[in-house]
């Protein structure tokens, strides 16, 4: 049986990663139109021909939305890992909020014999535990629809390309949000619980299309320098802690394409991670980056490493487990790269201690190359 590997670091990452995603386009080449299905929408009816499972018979066929109750529509495919991940949370959110009315559906438009066949595939649930897929999705609605006419109600119609992908249909049968199903929880218990702004959600969307807009019309004409000034008029007008770090983030990056001094970037990046302080993934997103660009010789100054592992090692205490694992991980390859190979061993030595021995991340193969190094110098590796 197929393995596919999901824990809750994976999940994590996901949710810190995406919410600077929205960003994402301000770099991409494209035009900015009004999406025929957008949020307020009235959510179409499904048309469905296959419904492989149905949360062990809890559930009935959904053809039309009833009032006062709460759907997540989502769009997936065999092949698709990112979707097969998402399954595991599927199921628990399916768990969490049955008594709240939620009903999860999820389509895919492959034969039914492929989808079947499928369900005798193995994954690994929220806490490592290797079930079938079958196991995992009885909870909630499963569903293929090999003709399409979903897809084309749905994801032609809101202008979507990529899945996974969820539609959150409110209490008065309208879309809510569309987005990853890995990051739709908080907005999923605003929505069950009454305390969803559906207005304040759009306003904020159409800001985000004036960002791309702006900034992207200026990014694409190679105007980095003026686009990078562009985004400080914006991080004027907001306060949402998601909303800056998205801009911050972007702001760095159009720097780097205008080759700016590495004393703004120095900056900026201190900015960045205030931003971010009391969000351990954040950081440790905004440290990898780092990491990622000094090593593509993208940055430069090594300063910029050095407050990339002071941001990280503040944040150490209040993560456990595989997360901690990760976070030294990450101390140990900035140390590395600016040659500080005891502090590496001694922050790999870490994140082996604190990994669950599986060597996901290849803590032990890079604890190993960072011993062999130390060696061949003439130094011995200087263990706790």
């Amino acid at each position: 049986m197929a393995l596919v590997r999901i824990g809750r670091l994976n999940y994590l990452k996901s949710v810190s990663l995406g919410l600077a995603l929205v960003f994402d386009a301000i770099l991409v080449p494209h035009g900015i139109a009004e999406d025929t299905l957008e949020i307020g929408s009235p959510a179409p009816a499904l048309d469905i021909e296959h419904w492989v499972q149905t949360g062990s018979g809890k559930f009935s066929k959904v053809t039309s939305f009833q009032k006062d109750k709460v759907y997540v529509v989502e769009f997936w495919a065999t092949w698709c890992g990112p979707c097969v991940q998402s399954m595991p949370h599927l199921a628990a959110l399916q768990t969490k909020y049955a008594d709240k009315g939620l009903q999860i559906v999820s389509i895919s438009n492959e034969s039914l014999e492929d989808v079947k066949a499928f369900l005798d595939n193995s994954i690994q649930d929220l806490d490592g535990k290797e079930v079938s897929v079958a196991d995992v999705t009885k909870t909630y609605c499963l569903t293929t629809d090999p003709d399409g006419s979903c897809d084309k109600d749905y994801m032609l119609a809101a202008k979507r390309d990529g899945i996974p992908c969820a539609f959150l249909v409110g209490k008065d049968s309208k879309i809510e949000w569309i987005g990853h199903p890995m990051e739709m929880e908080p907005v999923l218990d605003a929505i069950l619980e009454g305390k969803w702004d559906r207005e304040e959600y759009i306003a904020e969307q159409k800001w985000i299309a004036e960002v791309q807009a702006t900034i992207g019309g200026l990014a694409r004409s190679k105007k980095y320098a003026e686009a990078a000034k562009a985004v400080d008029g914006f991080l004027e007008r907001i306060t949402d802690k998601r909303l800056q770090f998205g801009l911050l983030k972007s702001k760095i990056d159009l720097q780097i394409l205008a080759k700016a001094d590495e004393s703004e970037l120095l900056e900026s990046y201190k900015t960045l991670f205030a931003s971010c302080e009391s969000e351990p993934l954040f950081v440790q997103d905004v440290a990898w980056s780092a990491f990622e660009k000094f090593s593509e010789q993208k940055l430069k100054d090594k300063q910029i490493l050095e407050i990339s592992i002071s941001a990280v090692e503040k944040v150490i205490p209040g993560v456990e487990g595989g997360d901690k694992a990760n976070l030294f991980d990450t101390v140990a390859r900035l140390n590395h790269a600016i040659g500080k190979k005891q502090a590496a061993l001694q922050a790999q030595l870490q994140a082996v201690k604190f990994s669950d021995g599986s060597d996901e991340g290849g803590f032990q193969q890079f604890l190993e190359e960072l011993q062999r190094e130390l060696q061949g110098a003439g130094k011995e590796p200087k263990l706790p």
